[in-house]
């Protein structure tokens, strides 16, 4: 431990706080009890303010581990640095000594700031800025190894600062990964494919021992194997009676070992009038099931016209070599997201229908491909769920008894949401929203049931498939009249019954009625706030040409 001057903990609670922006109950000098008294938002408030402090205190540990490997090891390479103690090791272990960490980690850190000092300066200062978070930062430094030393290494390092500028609120680690390897890919696609074919050949088996006598087992394999090998646990684990006590992992763990040891899996739920289906060893239930693996790219890079990066569905992106050679796979089934044979508008759009034809609500199959396509994700913050396997939402509640009023099924609103998120929804008081922002990209915000307004996800699919921005969604034609004579009469209505006294405003309305209320007061907040930004901006430019001029 590195030892300094010693101060009293109420002292040092009534000190001036060093993170002006964090409430005064954390370091104002308040008493303890007045935490309980302090509004909800102010304690989200706290958490934000905190993950910027670490952010900046991260860029502050860089800068100096950056500055002892100048110091100690300097830029240029020696003759050591092939030997197991070589100058950056003898670095290191300075600094695993002071710190108290190993001396691998300590590696890691040097390595990491030097990265960041020469191939990611731009990074570095959206680190400093709390654009982004210190956990998140080995991501981007790991995903762009390949720029190292090339000459679109700037190129990189601008281009993914512009995407965390863009965005003021946090990044999750999946969407994060996605841009990095989107952004890289475009610049260098021979490298990704290389480094795919050297994943591959890393591929194998390993297994640990762990305490209280157990182990893992673990395997790397391609990403449509792992969803394949995944899916065929699941549905033997789900092959039980509803009276097997195990959990959902309890199952998969059993299940697992019966498919790699090829004895019986069985249900422990120990009645006589089981009604498990438990397939015989060496079968998935069912036998003629078919583990679905949704891979998104566009017709040009699967012809081999172009070289753009793909999507895996629940994996991230991929190289335009592995879509094609998922798509050259015996079992699959190639669905384009624009039928053969649909005209083209004349500004170069294509109009496809957007509900069904007999039910306003439902979105077409169309649609409900390209919005899953389009989120690639759950729309939730931090939340990785795959957008085909979670639930469409409409936005803006659609009004089952006056769809004129607003809430259409159409792309702008609707959205990919997790099972629970969802749920959530639909029977809290959260209040979401989804519109473009000044850049045309699409953006959600979600507002807590106290009022707090908190940015959504910073980035889709549409940034990868542009194409998607040519595709338009009306209703679909009307079905054609009905020939008079040739139905039957209907059936009289049933006979009236006295009803039970109403609200004057229904539960469902009120609520949707307060929600909108909310969506107008954020929408005027954010267009306030742009026009502040735009006048800042304008006012920035005017000093700058004033400064022009005298110079």
């Amino acid at each position: 431990m590195v030892s300094g001057p010693g101060w009293a903990l109420s002292s040092w609670w009534r000190d001036p706080s060093p993170w002006p922006d964090v409430p005064p109950i954390f370091t104002g000098g308040l008493d303890a009890s007045d935490v309980a008294s302090t509004d909800t938002n102010d304690l989200i408030g706290a958490l934000v303010s905190d993950v910027r402090g670490e952010a900046f205190l991260a860029w502050h540990r860089y800068q100096i581990a950056a500055q002892l490997h100048a110091r100690l090891v300097g830029a240029e390479p020696s003759d050591h640095d092939f030997l197991l103690v070589d100058g950056l090791a003898d670095c290191a272990a300075r600094v695993a000594l002071g710190l108290g960490i190993g001396q691998a980690a300590a590696e890691r850190l040097i390595t990491e700031a030097i990265a960041l000092r020469d191939r990611l300066p731009q990074v570095s200062q959206r680190l400093r800025d709390g654009r982004i978070s210190a956990a998140l930062i080995p991501t981007i430094i790991s995903r762009t190894d390949l720029a190292d030393g090339q000459p679109y290494a700037a190129l990189v390092d601008a281009e993914i600062a512009a995407e965390l500028d863009a965005h003021a609120g946090g990044w999750s680690a999946h969407r994060l990964r996605d841009m990095t390897d989107r952004i890289v890919f475009r610049h260098d696609p021979d490298a990704v494919r290389e480094r795919r074919r050297r994943a591959l050949d890393a591929r194998g088996m390993h297994t640990k021992n762990k305490p209280d006598g157990m182990a893992e087992i673990s395997a790397t394999m391609a990403a449509e194997n792992v969803r394949i090998a995944a899916a065929a646990v699941t549905a033997l684990a789900n092959s039980v009676c509803e009276f097997d006590e195990r959990t959902r992992q309890q199952r998969a763990s059993d299940a697992m070992f019966a498919l790699l040891s090829g004895t019986r899996f069985e249900c422990t739920c120990g009645r006589a009038d089981c009604t498990a289906d438990i397939p015989v060893p060496g079968t998935v239930p069912p036998v003629d099931a078919k583990v679905v693996v949704h891979v998104v790219a566009d017709e040009s890079t699967l012809n081999g016209t172009a070289q753009h990066a793909a999507f895996i569905a629940g994996h991230g992106v991929i190289s335009d070599e592995h879509a094609r050679d998922l798509a050259a796979r015996p079992d699959a089934v190639i669905a384009p997201l624009v039928p053969e044979g649909t005209p083209t508008n004349p500004d170069g759009t294509i109009t496809l229908p957007a509900h069904l034809p007999s039910d306003p609500y439902r979105p077409s199959a169309a649609l409900d491909r390209f919005v899953r396509v389009r989120d690639g994700y759950s729309v939730i913050p931090g939340n990785g769920t795959s957008s085909f396997d979670a639930d469409l939402d409409h936005v803006h509640e659609y009004d089952h008894a006056h769809p004129e009023r607003g809430g259409q099924t159409e792309p702008d609103n609707l959205n990919a949401k997790d099972r629970f998120s969802h749920l959530l929804k639909t029977f809290g008081r959260w209040v979401d929203e989804q519109y473009r922002d000044r850049r045309g990209r699409l953006r959600t915000a979600f507002t807590t049931p106290e009022g707090l307004i908190i940015e959504g996800e910073p980035d889709n699919l549409e940034t990868m498939f542009p194409g998607l921005r040519r595709i338009r969604f009306a209703p679909p034609d009307p079905p054609p009249p009905r020939r008079s004579g040739t139905d039957p009469e209907p059936p009289p209505p049933p006979p009236s019954t006295p009803e039970p006294p109403t609200r004057s405003t229904p539960r469902v309305a009120a609520k949707h009625a307060r929600r909108q209320q909310e969506r107008e007061r954020n929408r005027q907040r954010r267009q306030e706030e742009q026009s502040r930004q735009e006048e800042e901006r304008r006012a920035a430019e005017g000093r700058q040409e004033e400064g022009d001029d005298s110079a």
